[in-house]
């Protein structure tokens, strides 16, 4: 029984450290995630779906579409996760503007 807890641990440690190296850098992730929501605010009244948006911001980021949503399914697996990476964004919206109003 200890050998079967052992094997499905380490598999499932495997497992885990397979599907991060998976995962876009929270930095880029950030710059990614936040273009999409100014995009997407920009352009929804010229009918174009969110989804194109998307696929558009992430063409320009080099980011296949599957590795964006292994990204989200992994932040999704954790609201911490979420508020974290939110903390983050708004710092790097912030950013942005002080930037801007230079």
């Amino acid at each position: 029984m200890k050998k079967c807890f052992l094997f499905c641990f380490f598999i499932s440690l495997l497992i885990i450290s397979c599907n991060k190296d998976k995962l876009i850098p929270e930095d880029k992730f950030i710059k990614v995630y936040v273009d999409i929501l100014v995009a997407q605010d920009t352009l929804q009244d010229k009918s174009i779906p969110p989804d194109s948006i998307r696929a558009i911001i992430l063409k320009k980021h080099n980011i296949p579409d599957s590795l964006y949503t292994n990204t989200i399914d992994y932040y999704n697996s954790s609201e911490e996760r979420w508020e974290k990476f939110f903390d983050r964004a708004i710092k790097y919206v912030e950013e942005l503007k002080n930037v801007k109003e230079k």
